[in-house]
């Protein structure tokens, strides 16, 4: 074999060998913590960029936020559900389930 495919044949081998290492490291031997901290880095790189319009029971648009990066949902007292996100001057915006919504990609 001559050398150059010897280099390339083991840069392959690194790779893979790195890439296996890197994949049982983060399976296994990081936290519940670690990994939901590294989730949301990654999401908010990759982020999306939504606009949320929250309509009334006569379908008029109440409010509209835009540059939305991400939305989630959660459950309070009483197991009462809400989603909620920030906007994109950073303040905090909770919505019950019962309102009316629709959050659509720009």
């Amino acid at each position: 074999m001559k050398l150059m495919t010897k280099l390339k044949l083991g840069g392959v081998i690194l790779v893979l060998l790195a890439a296996l290492g890197g994949y049982f490291y983060f399976r296994y031997y990081f936290t519940y913590t670690q990994k939901n901290i590294v989730q949301r880095k990654l999401e908010t790189i990759t982020g999306q960029n939504l606009t949320v319009t929250v309509f009334g029971y006569d379908g008029r648009i109440i409010k509209r936020w835009t540059g939305v990066k991400k939305i989630t949902s959660g459950s309070g007292q009483r197991n009462l559900t809400y989603i909620y996100f920030y906007t994109s001057d950073d303040r905090y915006v909770q919505l019950p389930n019962s309102v009316w919504y629709i959050a659509e990609e720009e």
